[in-house]
């Protein structure tokens, strides 16, 4: 196949773009593509494509030491070619390099995913118990009182349950 823009070369490079749900496809040569600003001389790992893990933005500039892991010794470069980390460790030694990409991948770095539903109700309970126990040290008995029973209240049996049982 001819490369669409010169017409002369052998199309080497195919870029594939989505506007609006419309394809577009192009096949062009090596020399086209880098007239155009595209460099295909360096491979490009489908993270470093998708979340531009390894490649300096325009206004940032590559880390002028390449720390490494104390236990496995994975270097800065190595994970950032990989995207993968070596050992535990590498998450605290990677921590600045990791921060970033994690927020634009997730939106946040806390996670905020679902929990079962016996576990969101027994994680509100454990905190109310918390909250008495300060009310009480405190001698804020009116506090301490309220949230006595809205922890009744949650622990409480629903009435099917105490049917079942009888």
């Amino acid at each position: 196949m001819q490369c669409e823009i010169c017409k002369e070369k052998k199309a080497t490079v195919h870029f594939k773009q989505v506007n609006d749900g419309v394809v577009q496809e192009m096949y062009i040569c090596e020399t086209c593509a880098a007239k155009k600003g595209f460099d295909v001389g360096a491979p490009v790992g489908l993270s470093e494509f998708l979340f531009g893990v390894g490649a300096p933005g325009p206004a940032e500039k590559p880390p002028a030491e390449d720390k490494a892991c104390p236990a496995c010794h994975m270097r800065r470069s190595d994970f950032r070619k990989t995207s993968r980390l070596g050992c535990p460790s590498c998450y605290e030694t990677f921590a600045d390099d990791l921060a970033p990409m994690l927020e634009d991948m997730h939106r946040g770095l806390t996670h905020v995913g679902k929990v079962p539903t016996g576990a969101s109700a027994a994680s509100r309970v454990a905190a109310l118990r918390q909250a008495l126990e300060s009310a009480v040290v405190a001698q804020n008995f009116e506090e301490a009182a309220r949230l006595r029973d809205l922890i009744r209240e949650l622990t409480a049996e629903p009435a099917s349950e105490k049917a079942r049982r009888t």
